[in-house]
This record gives C-alpha cells, structure tokens and sequence, in this order.
C-alpha cells in the first residue's frame, strides 16, 4: 500500500486532526485517509484542460517567438569598434585557449 508522508503540515491543521482521531478512536493515519476520502467524495475533481490543437500549439510558439524577436529589436544597439574581432576569430581564440588550458 503507498505512504504518504506530509510535510510542514501546520500546527493548528495537526491539532485538529489528532483531536478528531481521538474522539473517532483512530490512529492519526487513519484519521488522515477518513479525511482524505471524505474530502474526495464532497469535492468534485477540477475540469481537465483542453489541449491545444497541433495548430493551436504551433500559433502558440509562433507568438511567443514573434514576441521574443521584439523584445530583443527593442533593446538597446551597440556600437562595436572597428578593430573589434569577428565571431569567427573570437571562436578560433576561445579554442586555442581552451586547448592551451588542457596542454594539446
């Protein structure tokens, strides 16, 4: 059978589960799974969302990319240097250094 283990349950909710387990003449356990159950049986379960279509989904990462591109078109531009390296040289340097770093 599975085990629940419940943490920082508060002390006032603790309370009043041992009183009830008490006056029920059950272990606290016991009275935590009556509680449980019960709970479940009044409560009805929460509606499963509806998933997104494939389109719904695709429209989805398409808005959020659109949005991501405009945030980054709306920071601020930098002025690099013309002596400034090129990506190509910044990554054949970064690579020399790292093989440098590991003796190759």
């Amino acid at each position: 059978m599975p085990a629940l283990q419940i943490r920082e349950l508060p002390q006032g909710t603790y309370d009043a589960l041992k009183l009830r387990a008490e006056r029920e003449h059950r272990s606290m356990a016991q009275q935590a799974t009556v509680a449980i159950e019960e709970h479940l049986r009044l409560v009805p379960p929460a509606p499963e969302p509806r998933r997104l279509t494939e389109e719904e989904e695709r429209q989805a990462r398409i808005a959020k990319r659109k949005a991501l591109f405009a945030e980054i078109d709306a920071m601020p531009k930098i002025e690099l240097p013309e002596d400034f390296p090129s990506v190509v040289e910044i990554i054949h340097q970064a690579r020399e250094e790292r093989l440098d770093y590991l003796g190759c």
